[in-house]
């Protein structure tokens, strides 16, 4: 009867260590990361320039090629309508054909003359030099207009120069210059603006370096945001750290998570559930 009570008392306590048990052994391949933007990128401009335009705003959202910084181009501008209007200037480039044409004909005849003794061979040098010199300066005369459409596309360089673009699909996080401002390429001074990429999001996990022969790129796993956000969502993994942490005795792992309606920001805790481990 006593042995009997005995094992009534125990009973919950050994359910509850079995379901402890149980508990533990269902979150073996489940670790805390955080969900982060595949990248970031300060936007700064390659030249000493005033800023004429922002066309973006912190927490707007920028497409690939647009233009989200413009500087003042007035100066660059001139500079490329004038090599413009030079590089279609033929008229020196005619000039010198029409003067060839003439001195060909002129020291043809006077080599007809000379082969018939009607000339001096003086005469016929004089037109063949004549020739030659009129050949360069029309040369010269292509290769000017040839260096003014150079320079216009220098110029224009110059202009394409300062509109910024967007290098990727993303959101603004920070903007630390605005227009009227004097902007320069340093690192020292904040970047115009600073973007985000959050299609595909980045989730970084740190695993015991036990799990390091385990895992392999392209495994599959599911990230479970936190609160208030819910869901469970497919990941993939993408890096996998070559070296691990001695003093942690950990490795970093990344995977990617797709994220293409923009519904999960970056920065949040998750749980990372790697069922494809093996136990």
């Amino acid at each position: 009867m006593n042995h009997r009570s005995s094992y009534r008392r125990a009973l919950p306590a050994l359910l509850l260590a079995l379901l402890a048990d149980a508990h533990a052994a269902g979150r073996a391949n489940e670790f805390d990361g955080l969900i982060e933007p595949s990248q970031t990128i300060d936007i700064r401009s390659p030249v000493v320039g005033l800023i004429s335009q922002v066309n973006a705003a912190r927490g707007g959202v920028v497409k690939k090629g647009a233009v989200i910084v413009s500087l003042d181009t007035s100066v660059e501008r001139s500079a490329a309508e004038l090599a413009r209007y030079k590089s279609t200037m033929d008229g020196a480039v005619k000039a010198g054909d029409s003067r060839v044409q003439y001195a060909e004909r002129k020291f043809k005849r006077r080599a007809e003359l000379a082969e018939k003794n009607y000339g001096t061979a003086q005469e016929r040098e004089d037109a063949e030099v004549e020739q030659r010199i009129a050949q360069a300066d029309a040369q010269s005369a292509r290769e000017n207009r040839q260096l003014a459409r150079l320079e216009l596309d220098y110029a224009s360089a110059q202009v394409n120069q300062r509109q910024l673009r967007s290098p990727i699909d993303g959101v603004v996080i920070e903007q630390g210059q605005y227009p009227g401002e004097m902007t320069e390429p340093s690192d020292g001074k904040k970047p115009i603006l600073r973007l985000a990429q959050i299609n595909p999001l980045r989730v970084s996990v740190l695993l015991p370096a036990a799990l390091y022969p385990k895992l392999k790129l392209g495994m599959k796993a599911e990230v479970l945001p936190e609160k208030p956000l819910d869901g469970r969502y497919p990941v993939t993994v993408t890096m996998i750290d070559k070296i691990i942490d001695a003093a942690s005795g950990t490795f970093r792992v990344h995977l990617l998570l797709p994220n293409a309606n923009g519904a999960l920001p970056g920065g949040l805790k998750a749980r990372v559930v790697f069922s494809e481990l093996p136990q």
